[in-house]
């Protein structure tokens, strides 16, 4: 519990140890204008310890259940003998409140065997006590479902507190589980963004920095001024491929809806190596989730920025297919392939894709997969490297 729900209890303990002081107070008093009074000598003292040891036990209750039941039990024991004892001398007055009490104490506070212990104890004095002091009027039948019915409230009240701190507690961890769920949601959009500045920063600034380090060098040495503006013009144009995945990208983050076939199609034209790259769409093109759309093209940005550093002068495909997986839930497959180098190394080297980028590339095209339920490959073939997605859509 927090301070404040102790608060609550403390004040909720006060209220309730000052009202039974107060109806334990107007019981004694009425038994001691009834008859007989409570005296020193036969009835009178039986009528006059009943009587206080259970307006005590009920007045002391609420600091006595901070105590081990091996205690309590006997406390509420003593009392309901007392209680009994008292409706037995005096059954003409509120001396039943007593037992009554009791009896709904050992049921609001102990478990089911415990409670029903002590009421027991109650339902046997007042038939023996019957038999010995039990004064005209007295009705045993009724003290008796007096007694039980106590109970039978206590318990209920028992179950009822249970449920409200159960109620409470649930609410809690409700609260607790929704402050995890939007924790887990910052954290997931910081991936997301950290993602997409990774594959921005990655292929356009680093190209944008080995352009212009070839145009200093040109330009520094003087041999050919028209090569370094060349170079500037490409760093330029790789600026302005920048700016536009920027774009893109904020357009992503924001779910906007992107055109997968038209945008690898752009992206294949802008390759920057006419007649190597071919581009082919297989089944119906479909409209996908702006994560998934995203993830195809990041993969396919990826993929051809490594064909294009590992083998220049390889041919690449492109193929994006529309179908449905084994067991018949649609998919998407993206497929990039490139052959082997003239006069160089089949493929890319092991783990070359995983090393391009800074390092990241492979991790974050594979978390992307994963968060969307594919799966991603990326492996040497027989003739080349192929990259391989698969998200469903």
């Amino acid at each position: 519990m927090d301070t404040r729900t102790l608060a609550r209890w403390s004040d909720w303990r006060r209220w309730t140890w000052l009202a039974r002081v107060c109806l334990a107070g107007l019981v004694l008093a009425d038994i001691s204008v009834g008859r007989p009074v409570p005296g020193l000598s036969g009835r009178h003292l039986v009528l006059l310890a009943g009587s206080v040891l259970a307006a005590l036990t009920w007045i002391a209750w609420l600091p006595a259940e901070r105590v081990g039941p091996p205690i309590r039990v006997p406390v509420l024991v003593v009392g309901m003998v007392g209680g009994c004892l008292a409706a037995l001398v005096s059954p003409s007055t509120g001396a039943l409140a007593l037992p009554l009490a009791v009896s709904i104490m050992a049921g609001s506070s102990f478990t089911v065997l415990e409670g029903a212990a002590v009421t027991a104890c109650g339902l046997i004095t007042l038939v023996a006590g019957s038999l010995i002091v039990a004064s005209p009027g007295f009705s045993l039948l009724g003290a008796c479902a007096a007694v039980v019915g106590g109970l039978l409230a206590g318990l209920w009240r028992s179950q009822y507190r249970l449920r409200a701190e159960q109620a409470e507690l649930a609410a809690i961890q409700t609260q607790r589980a929704e402050q995890e769920h939007v924790r887990a949601q910052v954290l997931d959009e910081r991936a997301r963004i950290a993602r997409e500045i990774h594959d921005i920063l990655a292929h356009t600034l680093g190209g944008l920095v080995v352009q212009l380090d070839a145009a200093d060098a040109l330009l520094g040495e003087g041999d050919d001024p028209e090569a370094g503006r060349r170079l500037i013009g490409g760093a330029r144009g790789l600026a302005v491929a920048g700016l536009e995945e920027t774009r893109q990208a904020i357009a992503a983050l924001r779910t906007d809806p992107v055109d997968l076939p038209q945008a690898l199609a752009a992206l294949a034209a802008g390759d920057g190596r006419p007649g190597q790259v071919s581009y082919e769409v297989r089944g119906s093109p479909r409209r996908l989730a702006p994560e998934a759309s995203l993830a195809v093209y990041r993969t396919a940005q990826e993929a051809l920025a490594n064909a294009r550093k590992h083998a220049p002068g390889a041919p690449v495909t492109v193929t994006l297919s529309f179908g449905e997986q084994a067991d018949g839930e649609r998919a998407v497959v993206l497929r990039v392939g490139n052959g082997a180098q003239p006069g160089g190394p089949g493929g890319h080297p092991a783990g070359s894709l995983a090393a391009s980028g800074g390092g990241f590339g492979l991790d974050g095209l594979t978390e992307r997969a994963e968060l969307l339920g594919g799966s991603l490959r990326a492996d040497a073939c027989e003739d080349g490297w192929v990259v391989e997605l698969t998200v469903p859509g």
